[in-house]
Formats: C-alpha cells, structure tokens, sequence
C-alpha cells in the first residue's frame, strides 16, 4: 500500500501551475474590471464598458467614445483542505490511530489588473483599435504541515507518510491588442491577438519526483527558481444588432498553447537538476443575448463553454500526469441600471459547473475551482461628463467536494473554498461622441453645467 501512495504522490498536486486561489470557471477569471466584473463578466453581446473586451473584442464598436480603464482587483479567498485516515488503513495496521485534521490555506490578498483603451483614428472611421491587459490566472495556496491532517503531515514511516506543506503562488497576464470594424449598420467583428505571459513558483514539485530515501519514499525537489513563461492565442468576436431592443454576440477564444514552465532545481545532495511541466489555456465558446429595450436598462445574459477536457495538464488523465478535468458550463446575467446622470448601479449572477471529480480531491488540493456560484454588484458615479469611478463587490459562495482515494484505502478527503473580491477602476472618456447600433443605453446622458459656470448664473 505504501508503494500505492507514492504513486498517488506523483500525480498529486501538478496542476500549481495554474492555480489561482479560489475561482469560478475553474481556472478562467470570469471578467475585467469593475463594471464587468458587477455584471457577472456578461457582455459577450453589449459594450458596457471597455472591460467587455475581455470576453470579445467586436464590442469595441459599440463604445459610445474612446475610451481608457484603469482598474484592479483583490482578491481574498478562504481555502480549507481536510483529509481523515481509519486506523490500519495500510496494510491492516498503519496507521495505529484514526487521524482527522483541517488545514487552512494562509494565502495572503492576491491582485489583478485590467488596464487598457480603444481609439479610433477618425471619428467616422469604421475601425476601432484596442490594447488590453487582463489578469487570466492567479493567486496560490499556503497549506501548512500538520500532524494532525494526514496528507500534509511529515515524513516520519511507518507513523506518518504525508508531503509536509503544500505552496504555490502564480501571476499569469494576457495581452491582448485588438481591432473591430463595423461591417454595416448592424454587425461588427472584432479579431485580437493574445500574448500570455507569467510565473508559477511551487514546493515541493511533486511532479518531478528525485531519489528515493531511505525509506524507499521519493524527495521531491522546489520548484522555484523558473525564468517567465510565454504562450500565444487569439480570439475572435461578432455582435449583431437585431433591431434597437436586442443585441446578439458571439466570441471564439483559442487555447492558449504555453511553453514549457522550466526550473532549476536540485537533487536532495544539492547537486543540479533541471525540471520542467507542461501547460496551456482551455478555449472558450461564448454566445450572448443583450436587451435594452427600456430607457435606462440593459439586461446581457452569456452562456460559456470552457473546454478543459482538451487543455494540456488540466484534460489530461491521472495516469498521464494530469488532472482529468471536466469541460465547464457557464452562464452569466447582468444587469445595468442608470439611476440619475452621474449614479449608475449593476448586478449579476454567474452560475457555473464544477470541472473537478469529487474522486480526485488530492488530486487538486493546489486547483480549488471548485466555486459554482457567484453574485456580484457595484456601482459608477461620473465625477465629470469624461471621468467615471467604479466599484465591484464579487462574492464566490463556499462550495466543497469530497471522497475517497482508491489508492489509499480507508482514506477521504475534502476541499471547500470560497472568495470575495473587490474591484475598482476609474475611466475615462475622449475624442468625439459616436452613437453605434451596438452602443450602451446608460451612462450616455451629458451633465448639466454647474450653476456658477459664467453665464448660465439665474437672474435674481
């Protein structure tokens, strides 16, 4: 049984390469910016605001100017993993008590930008250019040694055989320049290429097992000193104005084909050695449906398809070294208020399937995607009729999954997360007003002149 556990070992774990700390949509973050991000990342048929680029580049036709964001997130997750072990679960008498115990992840405020703006080179030009960057992935965990929680015990046989404490901390970024052209009065196309780029440090690195001990155990080496990781995709995006009422989208994000992530390492006499892990980006269908009929509102509601079961490392099976993730579902509903000139308040839900077998909860200790269901709102208030700030609250409800692990019998596990994030931005508007077919419904109505301005004083 203990060679079983080392073989579980092996596959355990690997996917810290792209492990934000808690997240929706698995791996993907769910939007860009904060007036995004409080519609629940929906705006693959409505150009709320420049942060609907992140999920398709056409909607950069719609903006009602030339516009910039300057925003980033927090991101504060709460991750617990608990595992529990029978007494005499190896071989009918390791270990010689029952062990339960619960760690906490210690993973600290994690950040993300969404930074970026669209121009056009004439105000009657039918070409919009645009340079974005978004956070894609990021975050970690920070599980400590426990005696307590089998898994993340020490290394003390034939009493203990756990991996210690687990740690991981990522930054991937996407930079994504664009163009979209309004084809007639009622389509647009958007194209964007897409330059990922990023780090990922991890110990131990349980994918690349060194020598044994004495013990027969494998040492596993720290995976923390790799150079930056480049990758490449594109994307491409239509929006189809109906009629003035309804907006239908339509975006293709390709995968994200990665290079390998390389570090160097050491064996346990400190010699040197060189280790590196394979990964890449799932693509992304999306489809959406946007309705502003009634002055003052929209409604944009998107389905996504997340394709991880064909992504290198997250779709590739346990025997492979992979985490055998199930493609994901995802819908998003936003709503869009404009309560006066200057406030504007919003409002989503993002409902989507769990990518990770309850089965292969070791598996993913470092990969908690597990969160299904996400409400998010904020709020804009225009300071000036070209200078708005944004806020977002965007709230992860705690979702858990668990079972047993075939290769250690009388062993279970579990795994629940949730996150909060807050989000803010200000943008800022410029050029000449446009007014497309696909073009926001709020936040369009000039400012009245302040009273003292000269000559709009009122007679005594």
């Amino acid at each position: 049984m203990v060679s079983d556990l080392k073989s579980l070992v092996l596959v355990a774990l690997v996917c810290i390469a792209l492990s934000p700390a808690a997240g929706a949509q698995g791996i993907i973050a769910p939007g860009a910016g904060p007036i995004n991000q409080s519609m629940a990342g929906a705006s693959t048929a409505a150009s709320v605001d420049f942060g609907s680029s992140y999920w398709n580049p056409a909607t950069l036709s719609g903006l009602e100017q030339d516009e910039a964001l300057i925003g980033a997130s927090l991101i504060i997750p709460s991750i617990h993993f608990s595992s529990a072990q029978r007494a005499g679960a190896i071989g009918g008498l390791l270990p010689p008590t029952n062990r339960y115990g619960t760690s906490r992840s210690d993973s600290g405020v994690a950040s993300s930008p969404a930074v970026g703006a669209s121009w056009k080179l004439a105000p009657d030009s039918p070409v919009t250019f645009g340079v974005g960057l978004f956070g894609v992935a990021g975050g970690g965990v920070n599980f400590a040694g426990s005696y307590t929680t089998p898994v993340l015990g020490p290394r003390h046989p034939p009493n203990f055989f756990g991996v210690g404490p687990v740690f991981s901390n990522i930054a991937f970024l996407q930079i994504k320049p664009m163009v979209s052209v309004q084809v007639t009065d009622r389509l647009a196309v958007g194209f964007a290429p897409q330059i990922y780029t990023g780090q990922a440090t991890l110990t131990p690195a349980f994918f690349a097992p060194g020598p044994r001990d004495q013990f027969g155990v494998p040492t596993f080496p720290a995976g923390t000193n790799a150079r930056p990781v480049w990758g490449a995709g594109f994307e491409l995006g239509m929006v189809y104005n109906v009629n003035e009422a309804w907006n239908l989208g339509f975006s293709y994000r390709s995968p994200g084909w990665m290079g390998k992530v390389k570090y160097n390492a050491n064996n346990p006499d400190l010699s040197s050695r060189s280790i590196a892990m394979q990964m890449g980006l799932p693509a992304v269908y999306s489809w959406g449906v946007a309705y502003k009929g009634i002055e003052r509102l929209l409604v944009d509601m998107d389905l996504r398809y997340i394709d991880y079961a064909n992504t290198p490392l997250l779709g590739d099976s346990v025997r492979d070294g992979g985490l055998n993730w199930k493609g994901v579902f995802a819908v998003a509903t936003g709503l869009q208020y404009q309560l006066t000139d200057r406030l504007t308040m919003r409002g989503g839900y993002l409902y989507n399937t769990n990518p990770i077998n309850s089965t292969q909860t070791l598996e993913n200790i470092q990969a908690p995607g597990i969160i299904t269901n996400t409400l998010s709102m904020g709020g804009s208030y225009r300071l000036t009729e070209n200078v708005m700030a944004s806020a977002a609250w965007v709230h992860g409800f705690r979702n858990a999954i668990e079972g047993p692990i075939a290769q250690l019998p009388g062993t279970s596990t579990r795994l629940d997360a949730q996150v909060d994030s807050l989000v803010f931005g200000v943008t800022l508007q410029f050029g000449v007003k446009r007014k497309s077919p696909g073009s926001r419904p709020t936040d369009t109505v000039a400012l009245a002149a302040p009273s003292h301005v000269a000559g709009t004083e009122s007679a005594p």
